[in-house]
């Protein structure tokens, strides 16, 4: 299983991903999908305008090196197919000439990949096959988003719960230049905290700052999130949006009563989120649905609609 900023896939999921998404983006020039049987002939698709297309997803997550070495392998096997098995492609494809031969594949090992490419490509064309364009032959390496703009779609027809995963990471400087410094929303967030403990409570300053550290990378990484969430699935972020206003406003009426356990409020809300998200969009992974909750949660702390009384 392999793990993008789109969700998770293995195989059988990325080829039926891939299958769609070829389909979509590339009707006009006569798509046809090739099946894996009777024969591996080391293509899955075609155009007529001579596009040939192998999708690849490795069983596992790897360390950059390996999942280049995966990738190196798996192009050097899939292109000496195309000697072995000339004549049976050549009725597949008919007049057409291969041009363009794309590797698509869920995410980069190394950048090294492409130089591999250059070099089969190179290899290829000095085999002479009859089914090749030798003037304008490529070898050309993709990843995930070169199944746009109909990704969304596929991972929707293949019933693919979707888990977006921001490759933009919060540094750990982002997340700790509050501390020393006079904050109004980090201040929100101290007092807010603070009061979540039992006023004999042990090391409460410590924890309080631990919980502050907490809070701003959930809500900095949260918002990552909601902006890829908002490019990629621009209906959903709108219908996430007005779901968390409407609960934000009960939010806002519950603080506005005293309560003896401000922490067990606390959590009484962060599960009305979550069970708001879940069951209005039930094809989230639960790992997104709990990034969800954590940022919603953060903002409200930084803000004033968790506001205990």
């Amino acid at each position: 299983m392999i793990k993008t900023e789109f969700g998770t896939f293995d195989g059988d999921r990325w080829e039926s991903i891939s299958q769609i998404c070829f389909k979509q983006n590339f009707r006009e020039e006569g798509y046809q999908e090739v099946k894996a049987t009777p024969g591996d002939y080391g293509i899955e698709g075609f155009t007529r305008t001579g596009k040939v297309f192998q999708c690849y997803c490795p069983d596992e997550s790897y360390s950059s090196s390996e999942l280049y070495e995966k990738h190196r392998d798996k192009i050097t096997k899939d292109l000496t197919k195309l000697k072995t098995y000339e004549k049976q492609l050549q009725k597949f494809l008919g007049d057409a000439r291969i041009n363009k031969w794309y590797f698509v594949t869920p995410t980069y090992g190394k950048n090294d990949i492409i130089a591999h490419c250059t070099s089969k490509r190179d290899e290829v064309k000095s085999w002479g096959l009859s089914i090749i364009d030798n003037d304008n032959f490529e070898v050309i390496f993709e990843d995930i988003s070169f199944l746009h703009p109909h990704l969304s779609l596929a991972l929707d027809a293949t019933n693919q719960k979707v888990n977006l995963s921001p490759t933009e990471e919060i540094s750990e400087g982002e997340k700790l230049k509050w501390k020393g410094k006079k904050i109004n929303l980090v201040e929100n967030a101290q007092r807010k905290h603070q009061s979540r403990f039992d006023k004999n409570a042990p090391n409460v300053e410590e924890r309080v700052d631990d919980l502050t550290e907490k809070t701003i990378a959930s809500f900095l990484g949260g918002n990552i999130l909601l902006r890829l969430w908002q490019t990629e699935y621009p209906t959903e972020y709108e219908k996430f949006l007005s779901i968390v206003s409407l609960v934000e406003n009960e939010v806002i009426e519950k603080c506005m009563f005293p309560v003896q356990n401000k922490n067990d409020l606390y959590y009484s809300f962060r599960s009305l989120v979550e069970t708001k998200l879940n069951i209005a969009f039930p094809k989230l992974e639960q790992e997104m649905i709990i990034n969800l909750t954590n940022q919603v949660l953060a903002d409200w702390i930084l803000r004033c609609p968790i506001n205990f009384e």
